[in-house]
């Protein structure tokens, strides 16, 4: 077999497994390149495109175009216009061929026939004096700003190509979704006139789940996600220096911005900071910041370029070196960013416009007007020895302009990739690079003999910091590559102790300070160099996702926890340990009771423990350890109940004092459509209970409300108890209602007109008259007697209204008529 692999090897080079998404460049005068495994590069002639700035295209995995747009019209892989990204035929998408960095094309995970096409317009100062109605020209340097501009500043947007869908002229793919507008300025205020700047760039996030897309405006980074969902129209927003001011636009907006192909640097140049419109002035700048992959946030600005023009930016591919390259002259600079944070310059013998790294590892320069490109062929190594050059021919007819195509930088990363880098342990060196190449050599940076296979595998003997060489060759060019790594001893997980606790509540629901085993699982080692950390599974804790927090709230009555040891300076070398974490049972009581002691006739009476099983342990606030005690006073008892696993619940038992009711008031409202009745009753000092009532019902039920309602006319029985049940207090009352009228005429049904509720007991003393409608006085009523039969002197009087005056004997008098009718 091996033998067989080396005559393989022989025939057709090393291939090393990479993407390539980038292998073909469209851009400028109808130009274009093909990047070829081999590391040449070859001119492609079949351009439909002519751009003098913005552009930008996409292979699929292997290499094959997929399609191109200059930000305003899309090509497909057969250079064939796509109907619904048209822009000569009104189905344009809102870039600017002018714009620094029109366009990006990000694919959607896991979809291979979507791809998002984003592009950035060209923010006019005429275009934003006019907002929100068109500019209608002519622009002032119509020579640089194309003529067929909408007059508006449109920002920047996305379009959707789905490329399993043929156009209506044949083409592969078409857009399906145009233009959807991302906000990045405050709608609220000027920026709205102008949206965007000319920037924006695109990298894997750290998951490898989806990608970043980045843009600038003014002080603040926008960071959109796009995954298998598609865009996430809410972006991450990070507001840092410098603030650019819109005053100068459109030439503020000028210049590139890259994030670094590891995907934890953005660097952006800001070509001048001008503070009148179509100013030109020579105050640009260049920062460098940190990018965060996982999060999208942007920070830690560094200023490296003041009062100049810069215009191109690129990181080389081991994004070691940061290159910039100047509007107005001026050689391009190379910053050393590897340097323990110190960051060098150097300038070097070249000079251009727009900086692209390629698939072959190579930043090529744009020439304005030359018919080739210049090139930086390392672009890792520090100062000359980066050696700049002479770029690829263009062909016949084509030329450069300021711009060259941006892609997603990860697909441009040239690494070394390391794959178990513990003591001890065989760790695998591979070459991400894209391609075939000739030979390798790794140098692993200890001394051991070098070796020329592809994806060597070695044992190191001690720990500590290595740097890691390979040497690639490919023709006669010759590259190396280097990558510090840290082989670190594999820690320990010592045996850790189970941790128990009592579960109050008994839902299995309780809280864990998991940290309480940290220095049990570290043992001797020291927590400065190794970090314990905690998962509820065993795929977690190998793959370190998803720690437990130290203060874990755990929803099952036993689980196991799997503790993770591993270096802080290589968290590859691991080791695990688990334990277990238990709710225990507490005894099943209710917590809380109260009751009641007559302070009539004090008589002792017994309280429990809510239980009287033998299998717990009982603690009275007494002393006392039996399930239940007699007590004869009040105040506040209570019992520890413990089971046998030493987990207790404490019960409280309060005593309060009660007693019979004793009245204090009744208050009656009556002759009225709804009559009422309240009762008011008194109380010892010591006494804390609560009285309930009944309206006669002597079993009740009773209420707890003192009030009742709508209460029938006539005789009742109030009785009232308390919470002790020490007694039931009883009082009569009486509701008086006076009839609207009486039938005398003999059927034994309303014969007579007499006051309900009045008798000899009720009201006994009251005074009752009857008059007719003169004033005369008919009848004198006795209270306690059948009422007022309707004669006067023997005579039966007629059908008709009669006034009565009732002088009640507490005090209240009475006036009205009723009828009486034969």
């Amino acid at each position: 077999m091996k033998k067989h692999l080396t005559i393989l090897v022989l025939l057709s080079g090393l291939y090393c497994y990479s993407q390539a998404e980038a292998s073909n460049w469209y851009f400028a005068r109808y130009a274009g390149l093909k990047f070829l495994e081999d590391g040449t590069v070859e001119a492609l002639l079949d351009s439909q495109m002519t751009t003098y700035e913005g552009s930008s295209s996409i292979s699929d995995y292997n290499g094959n175009l997929l399609f191109y747009t200059d930000g305003k019209s899309i090509w497909d892989k057969n250079h064939v216009i796509m109907p619904n990204a048209d822009y000569d035929n009104g189905t344009g998408l809102m870039g600017d061929p002018s714009s620094t960095q029109s366009g990006i094309i990000v694919p959607q995970k896991g979809n291979p026939n979507i791809y998002y096409v984003f592009t950035v317009d060209e923010p006019h100062d005429e275009n934003a004096s006019t907002y929100p109605e068109p500019f209608q020209g002519p622009y002032e340097d119509g020579n640089t700003i194309p003529s067929e501009d909408d007059g508006l500043n449109n920002g920047l947007n996305y379009s959707v190509v789905d490329l399993s869908i043929t156009g209506t002229n044949g083409s592969v793919g078409d857009v399906i979704s145009r233009n959807n507008h991302l906000i990045t300025y405050n709608p609220e205020n000027y920026e709205v006139r102008f949206k965007c700047s000319e920037k924006i760039s695109a990298v894997k996030d750290a998951s490898d789940n989806g990608y970043w897309v980045v843009t600038q405006f003014r002080n603040r980074f926008y960071a959109f996600h796009v995954d298998e969902n598609g865009v996430n129209e809410t972006p991450v927003i990070s507001s840092l220096v410098p603030s650019i001011p819109t005053t100068g636009y459109r030439r503020n907006a000028i210049g590139y911005m890259k994030i670094s192909p590891n995907g934890k640097k953005i660097a952006v140049a800001h070509s001048q900071r001008a503070t009148q419109p179509g100013a030109t002035t020579y105050n640009g700048t260049v920062y460098l910041y940190d990018f965060n992959n996982a999060t999208g946030v942007v920070s830690n600005p560094i200023s490296l370029v003041e009062n100049k023009n810069p215009y191109g930016i690129e990181f080389s591919p081991q994004s070691k070196k940061l290159y910039v390259s100047f509007d107005t002259g001026g050689t391009i600079i190379q910053f050393n960013l590897e340097n323990n944070g110190t960051i060098s310059s150097y300038e070097t013998n070249a000079e251009g416009k727009a900086l692209q790294l390629a698939p072959n590892g190579k930043i090529y320069i744009a020439q304005l007007g030359n018919d080739s490109l210049g090139v930086i062929n390392d672009p890792d190594e520090t100062g000359e020895a980066c050696n700049p050059g002479v770029g690829p021919y263009l062909g016949e007819g084509r030329y450069s302009a300021f711009g060259l195509p941006p892609f997603i930088t990860s697909f441009l990363e040239i690494s070394i990739e390391v794959s178990n880098a513990c003591l001890g342990e065989e760790s695998l060196f591979e070459m991400n690079i894209y391609g075939t190449i000739d030979s390798i050599m790794w140098d692993f940076g200890d001394g051991t003999p070098t070796t020329p296979q592809l994806n060597p595998t070695h044992t190191y003997s001690s720990p500590g910091n290595y740097t890691i060489l390979a040497t690639v060759t490919r023709g006669i060019e010759e590259h190396t590559y280097s990558r510090e790594i840290v082989i670190s001893e594999i820690p320990v997980a010592n045996p850790a102790n189970d941790l128990y606790i009592c579960d109050l509540e008994n839902d299995g629901t309780e809280s864990f300070e998991l940290s309480q085993n940290t220095a049990t699982i570290l043992g001797n080692q020291s927590p400065d160099n190794f970090e314990v950390l905690y998962f509820a599974s065993l795929s977690s804790a190998e793959s370190n996702n998803n720690p437990l927090p130290e203060i874990y709230q755990s929803t099952q009555q036993t689980q196991t926890i799997y503790a993770r040891i591993h270096s802080k300076f290589n968290k590859g070398c691991y080791d695990i340990t688990t334990f277990i974490l238990q709710a225990i049972e507490t005894p099943a009581i209710e917590t809380q009771d109260e009751n009641y002691l007559c302070i009539e006739n004090i008589t002792p009476i017994t309280i429990n423990a809510g239980t009287n099983s033998s299998q717990f342990t009982y603690l009275w606030s007494t002393g006392e350890t039996t399930p239940s005690i007699n007590i004869n006073e009040s105040g506040t008892y209570e019992v520890e109940v413990t089971n046998s696993s030493g987990c207790s619940k404490t019960r409280t038992v309060i005593i309060y004092y009660s007693q019979i009711p004793s009245i204090g008031n009744i208050e009656i409202t009556d002759l009225t459509d709804n009559n009422t009745v309240t009762v008011y009753v008194t109380s010892q000092t010591e006494v804390n209970t609560n009285y309930y009532y009944s309206l006669d019902l002597p079993n009740g039920p009773f209420q707890e409300s003192n009030f009742f309602e709508n209460v029938q006319p006539g005789p009742h029985t109030i009785y009232i108890t308390d919470s002790g049940n020490c007694g039931i207090t009883k009082k009569e009352i009486s509701i008086l209602s006076i009839p609207k009228f009486f039938t005398p005429n003999g059927d034994g049904i309303h014969d007579t007109w007499d006051i309900i509720g009045m008798n000899f007991k009720f009201y006994s003393k009251s005074s009752i008259y009857i008059f007719d409608r003169y004033g005369k006085l008919l009848a004198s009523v006795d209270p306690k007697g059948a009422g007022w039969d309707g004669m006067y002197n023997g005579h039966p009087l007629p059908s008709t209204d009669y006034w009565y005056l009732i002088k009640l004997d507490d005090g209240r008098i009475v006036k009205g008529h009723f009828s009486m009718v034969r």
